[in-house]
C-alpha cells in the first residue's frame, strides 16, 4: 500500500533538487537551448554558462571531453510509465515489489509533470491497462488511489504486452518499464525490439530477500503467479547456485538492453527509494 504521504515526500525531493541545482548553477550565465522539449537533436562543445545539467556523461567517459545534448521541441512528447502487476511483484513484506514499482512510477509521473510534458502510465500483467491518457498535470492522488486499488494477476506477457504497446506510441518517446522481469530472456528481448528507436528504460525491482535469501533449511517455496508449491531444504549451496543463476540471468537482461540501446537499472525494495530514484532519473535523463 503507497500512503498518501508519498505525495508529500515527492514535493519536497523535487524542491531540494530545484535547489540543489540553483545553487550548483548560482553565478552562471543562462543557456541557450535549441529547444524546451526532451528529444534530442545532436550535441555540441560544452562552454561556460551551458546548463550542467545537460552534460552527457556517457559521452565523457568515452571521450574525456565535456560535451551538452541539445533538444528539439516535440510539442506531442510523451513519457510511457509501464508497470507490472503480476503476483510475482506482490512479493515482500514493507514495500512489496509492486508497491516500490509504482512509486518509481509515480515519482517519473510527477517529476515529467514539473517539466510539463506529457505522461502515460500503464499497468500489464496479462493483459496491458491504460490508466491514464497521454496528459500534462496529471492527477496524481487519483493514479496513487488507482494503483492501491489494482488487484495483482497471475502471470506476466511481457512479449506480447509491450509489443502491444508499441503500436500506441506515436512519436519517439522515453518509455520506462519496470517489472522483476522474472521471463524467459528471449520474451524480454523481443518486446525491447519492438520498442527500439525510442529511448527505453528497464528497471529490474527485486526485494532485497530475493537477491540475498536469509532462508536455510526445510521451507516451503511458493510460486505467486501459479500458486504452486515446493518443499525443499536451502543449504549454503543451494543457496549459492540461486544466486549464481539470478546474476546470469540479470546479466542476461543488461546483455539485451545493450543489444537494443536500452538503458538497465537493477532497485532493491532494501534500498533507500529516493537514493535508488534519483540513478533511475539519471536514467531518463541522459
Amino acid at each position: 500500500m503507497i500512503q498518501p504521504a508519498f505525495l508529500k515526500d515527492l514535493q519536497n525531493f523535487h524542491l531540494a533538487l530545484k535547489k540543489q541545482s540553483s545553487e550548483i548553477r548560482q553565478g552562471e550565465q543562462k543557456s541557450s537551448y535549441s529547444g524546451q522539449g526532451m528529444i534530442f537533436k545532436d550535441h555540441k562543445e560544452y562552454t561556460p554558462g551551458d546548463d550542467i545539467r545537460r552534460i552527457d556523461w556517457k559521452a565523457y567517459a568515452r571521450t574525456k571531453d565535456f560535451y551538452v545534448k541539445r533538444f528539439d521541441e516535440e510539442k506531442n512528447f510523451t513519457v510511457h510509465i509501464i508497470v507490472d502487476r503480476s503476483s510475482s511483484m506482490d512479493f515482500g513484506e514493507e514495500d512489496s515489489k509492486y508497491d516500490f514499482a509504482s512509486k518509481i512510477g509515480l515519482g517519473i509521473a510527477y517529476m515529467t509533470n514539473r517539466t510539463n510534458d506529457r505522461f502515460r502510465f500503464s499497468v500489464f500483467s496479462e493483459t496491458l491497462t491504460d490508466l491514464t491518457s497521454a496528459r500534462r498535470n496529471g492527477n496524481m492522488v487519483n493514479l496513487l488511489d488507482t494503483l492501491n486499488e489494482l488487484r495483482k494477476t497471475p502471470e506476466s506477457k511481457i512479449e506480447k504486452c509491450i509489443t502491444e504497446y508499441s503500436s500506441r506510441i506515436e512519436n519517439k518517446s522515453i518509455v520506462i518499464i519496470i517489472s522483476d522481469f522474472l521471463t524467459d530472456i528471449e520474451e524480454i528481448e523481443s518486446g525491447l525490439k519492438s520498442i527500439q528507436g525510442n529511448d527505453v528504460v528497464l528497471v529490474n525491482v527485486f526485494d532485497s530477500e530475493e537477491l540475498d535469501p536469509s532462508m536455510r533449511g526445510a521451507t516451503i517455496l511458493e510460486d505467486p503467479e501459479s500458486s504452486s508449491t515446493l518443499r525443499a531444504y536451502l543449504s549454503q549451496s543451494s543457496r549459492n547456485r540461486y544466486k549464481s543463476r539470478l546474476e546470469k540471468h540479470v546479466e542476461s537482461i543488461e546483455q539485451a538492453c545493450d543489444r537494443n540501446k536500452a538503458d538497465y537499472v537493477l532497485a532493491s525494495t532494501g534500498e533507500d527509494f529516493f537514493e535508488t530514484f534519483i540513478d533511475i532519473w539519471k536514467s531518463v535523463n541522459q
